[in-house]
Order: structure tokens, then sequence, then C-alpha cells
């Protein structure tokens, strides 16, 4: 099985949720580069610290990708990202891992980063993918910071956890 499963696979039977680790998710070098953002329209707020983001948006801040169709920031007064808000049919992100463990993919209907937490949730038709393992659920809990996450929610949590091929 996948190093980043294997290890928690008892805690598949928690009534709260489900709760996995992984090693490391995502480069540590991601949080220390420019993020650069493309759409068709973009809509800044000074007032209030917020700029929306309308048509094909693009968020890149190193290996990290977010692709939606609507993308809402709420800045600090420094102009960093507090919290991202994306909505999509689906939205999706992707992020290099460290240790060259490949990647993390992500795909919802809406997608809220928090940058204080580091978390990111998935909320309606949620998919986490890394290798050939998955989770699916209608809310899964990102937590970058802690390196796991957590599903439930509305409707049933299914994972595939692939062996490895050794």
């Amino acid at each position: 099985m996948s190093s980043s499963f294997s290890k928690w696979l008892p805690l598949l039977g928690l009534l709260v949720g489900l709760g996995l680790g992984a090693n490391a998710w995502s480069l540590e070098t991601d949080s220390k580069q420019p993020i650069y953002i493309e759409a068709d329209e973009v809509e800044v707020r000074e007032s209030d610290n917020t700029s929306i983001y309308v048509g094909q948006v693009q968020v890149e801040q190193g290996s990290m990708q977010l692709r939606a169709d609507h993308v809402t920031v709420y800045h600090r007064e420094d102009r960093r990202p507090r919290l991202i808000i994306a909505l999509g049919t689906p939205a999706s992100y992707k992020q290099l891992l460290d240790d060259d463990q490949g990647e993390v993919r992500a795909f919802a209907k809406r997608m809220e980063y928090d940058a204080d937490k580091d978390e990111l949730v998935l909320i309606g038709e949620g998919l986490l993918i890394q290798g050939e393992d998955r989770l699916t659920g209608e809310r899964i809990l990102y937590d970058r910071a802690r390196a796991r996450f957590r599903a439930g929610g509305a409707g049933r949590v299914k994972i595939t956890i692939t062996p490895d091929a050794s």
C-alpha cells in the first residue's frame, strides 16, 4: 500500500469521520513563492481587502495550481491572502509533494483555503488523490500543516487504497 495511507488504516473505524496521515503533503518551498492569479475578469475592493476573480481562474504558487470558475480572495492588511474560496464544476487543486512522493490532486464544487490554519476544505463531490489512492466525500478537510485529512458529512466516505507494486 501507499505509505501515506497504510500506517493509518486502523483509524478507518472512527465514528467521527476518517482521519488519515501522510508523511509530507506539499513542497515546503511553495509557501515562500509569489502567488500568480489569472482570470477573465477581476474586481478589487480595497475597502474590505477583497478581490474577486471570474472566468477560467488560474492560481499558482510554486508547484501549487488551483483552477476554478470563480475565486474570491480575502486579504490581510499587508495584501497576503487570508482566505481563498474557489467555485467550479469542479474546481481543481494540485501540488507536488516533498521527498519525490509525486503529487496530490483535489477536486470539488467548492474549495476553501484558510491560510492561518493552512487547511483546504473540499465541499460538494470532493475527491482527494495521491498516486493510485483516492478518497471521496461531500466534505474533506485537508490539513496541510499537520499532514492529515478528515472526511465526512452527508453521504458515505469512500476510499480506494492501491497496494504498491513490489
